[in-house]
């Protein structure tokens, strides 16, 4: 029977060795996915409430870094901005 901090110091090493091998194919789908919007035109990233230059923000992150997470906050933003214009509208 392994002690407890044994047990929980040999998870830990599996989990980090197993992000360590996950690595590459992480990057290397998020690199696709922003090709893909780089190959889209401004009409198209509007519509998913992207601006070119979110792709050039995010093209200009380290590669550990996961783009989806400002790519999110940036489509919610401009979700915000629209929902305020909307209102200003209907006044």
């Amino acid at each position: 029977m392994m002690p407890s901090f044994a047990r929980r110091a040999s998870s830990e090493a599996a989990s980090a060795l197993s992000r360590a091998l996950r690595w590459p194919a992480r990057v290397g789908a998020a690199r696709r996915a922003m090709s893909q919007l780089a190959r889209m035109s401004d009409y198209e990233l509007r519509d998913i409430g992207l601006t070119r230059q979110d792709v050039v923000d995010v093209s200009a992150l380290p590669l550990d870094e996961d783009p989806t997470a400002l790519l999110a906050r940036r489509r919610a933003a401009a979700r915000d901005r629209q929902t305020g214009e909307r209102a200003d509208l209907a006044a």
